[in-house]
């Protein structure tokens, strides 16, 4: 390591040079916020940098994106961006993960990392990042921008004891948006606007500094308990406040006292029956195609298209029966099932979710981690 080219790092009071080359961050999201997030995490030496994001650049980027070039125009974001973020300092490692975060994320992957931040544009995202650091145990940190405001969210994922997670303070509101987005089936809409937000260079660089302070902070000795900072970046008033846990969250509702986590090694039913014996039914990670019947014609031959896979590979659009054409199809998606109709759907095959959530008796749930 060149120690000249952190001299002036080295004289921060409180700043452990050599902790930031250890450190390991994924940031999720290489857009405005990414780009701003991913830069001051190279410039203060920070060890190995994953950036995750599924999207391609376009032209619209380029006034907010400080690492995008028109050149990159119909490339991947996340590639762009880790690329010119290596020429900042040799000594970081770079790695572009293209892909929706919540499949390319294992929980055993968050939880070697020492913080995760969020620099996505979509509530769901964030919510699921949340889930992920609150099981895996690793800090999260949240920054949202508009064309005015920059807000930091901080939630200390690595403590033991309660806490706020991001659906903590989520208003009605919010749910709402998102049930907006799916049908009656709970199958995503396959025409549906969204709203893109207008920003602007000057919240994203806002946001992403004080982001990556958090960050470092989440991620030294210490704990650091969950608040939201908001600054408004044209009168320069700003504001931070303490987030407390909502008992009655819908989000980490099940997910406290913290699930034990156990490795499913291959065989989810026998980790399950070992380490929650007497479980009748388990919370999903994703949900899942149940049932599949036209209401109209009583046929399903499509049924063995749709059965047993993730909810999220199709749109309402499959409520349309392919022999009789009309709408009428009836599809059950679910989030929980029972154990002995999930052993009649898969027998010893892999579930295609990322864990499965159970009790048995006992207060703490258990996290039967599929992906490990």
């Amino acid at each position: 390591m060149d120690r000249d080219r952190y001299l002036r790092l080295q004289g921060v009071d409180g700043l452990d040079v050599a902790r930031l080359a250890a450190m390991r961050v994924a940031v999720v999201g290489a857009g405005a916020v990414g780009n701003e997030v991913v830069k001051n995490l190279a410039l203060m030496g920070v060890g190995a940098i994953d950036v995750h994001d599924f999207d391609s650049v376009e032209i619209h980027n380029l006034t907010r994106s400080v690492f995008l070039r028109e050149a990159d125009v119909g490339t991947s974001k996340a590639r762009a961006v880790a690329a010119r973020a290596a020429e900042v300092d040799p000594n970081v490692r770079l790695r572009a993960v293209e892909g929706d975060a919540w499949r390319t994320l294992t929980l055993a992957q968050v939880a070697r990392l020492d913080v995760v931040v969020a620099a996505v544009d979509n509530l769901e995202a964030r919510m699921r990042l949340s889930q992920l650091c609150l099981l895996a145990g690793t800090p999260l940190v949240n920054a949202g921008i508009d064309s005015r405001y920059a807000s930091v969210e901080v939630f200390p994922h690595a403590s033991a004891a309660p806490h706020a997670c991001f659906e903590c303070h989520l208003p009605e509101s919010a749910y709402a948006r998102i049930a907006q987005r799916y049908s009656c089936g709970w199958l995503r809409r396959a025409l549906q606007d969204e709203r893109k937000v207008p920003t602007t260079a000057v919240t994203a660089s806002v946001a992403g500094a004080l982001a990556v302070e958090s960050a470092l902070r989440l991620a030294g000795p210490g704990d650091a308990p969950a608040r939201r900072v908001l600054v408004d970046t044209r009168g320069g008033a700003s504001s931070v406040v303490a987030l407390e846990r909502n008992d009655a969250c819908a989000g980490c509702g099940p997910l406290w006292p913290r699930p034990r986590r156990v490795a499913a090694g291959g065989d989810w039913h026998r980790a399950l029956v070992t380490n929650a014996p007497g479980a009748e039914a388990v919370l999903l990670s994703d949900p899942v195609i149940f049932g599949y019947a036209c209401t109209t014609c009583g046929t399903t031959p499509s049924a063995a298209r749709y059965l047993g896979h993730r909810a999220d590979e199709f749109d309402d659009r499959i409520m349309r029966c392919a022999e009789c054409g009309r709408l009428a199809a009836r599809v059950d998606v679910r989030g929980e099932a029972p154990v002995d109709e999930l052993r009649r759907l898969y027998g010893a095959a892999r579930l295609p979710v990322k864990y499965l959530l159970a009790r048995a008796g006992t207060p703490e749930a258990v996290c039967i981690d599929l992906e490990e």
